[in-house]
Parts: structure tokens; sequence; C-alpha cells
């Protein structure tokens, strides 16, 4: 979690809102070494998935996360970072990183 965070650059609250969790659960896990619920850890995962695939495609992780921070046309004028909250968010922001892979005009 804390790597991820790190590697994101991420402040607490935003790592908090994208996988369900206040930030006093992000203190409590860190400082007494627990493991977040499965459902927390499944929400980590899913946007660690999408931040790598965002690298891969934008081929830099400074432009990846610069990326995952604006708004973005194709996602109505939201940052992928607010879509990532969900599960049908994260599906419309990994459709949109696979268009701009594919060249077509997002």
């Amino acid at each position: 979690m804390d790597a991820f965070k790190q590697q994101a650059m991420l402040a607490d609250a935003e790592l908090a809102q994208l996988i369900g969790v206040s930030e006093k659960t992000l203190s409590r896990a860190r400082v007494g070494h627990l493991n977040l619920d499965s459902i927390a850890s499944d929400r980590l995962y899913r946007v660690a998935r999408l931040v790598v695939l965002a690298t891969e495609v934008l081929e830099s992780p400074q432009g990846a996360l610069r990326w995952i921070k604006r708004t973005q046309v194709g996602l109505g004028g939201a940052t992928p970072l607010e879509m990532m909250t969900t599960d049908a968010g994260s599906a419309e922001v990994e459709k949109l990183l696979l268009r701009i892979e594919h060249g077509v005009y997002s």
C-alpha cells in the first residue's frame, strides 16, 4: 500500500478515497502492520493495474501520473483518478487507455 502510494505520488486522502476506506483506517493499517480487508485490497490492485497500463500506454511513469490526475475529454471531463473509485469507472479508464494505445481519437 505505502509503496504504491509513494510511487503514484498520492496523498493519504487520495489513496483512501480510491480504495474506499478512511484515512484513519490507512493509518491504523500502516502503524499496526495490518492487512487491508479483501475489498480494499482488490480496489488497490485495480488502481495499481490501471496505473501500470497507463505507464505502458503513455510510455512514461511521470506522464501516466500526470494523465491520471488531469481531466480527460474521453471520460466526460472527469479525471481517471476519480473514475477509478468504482468498477464501472475503472472499466471506462481502461477502455480509454486502450483506445489511446490503438490510436483511436479519444
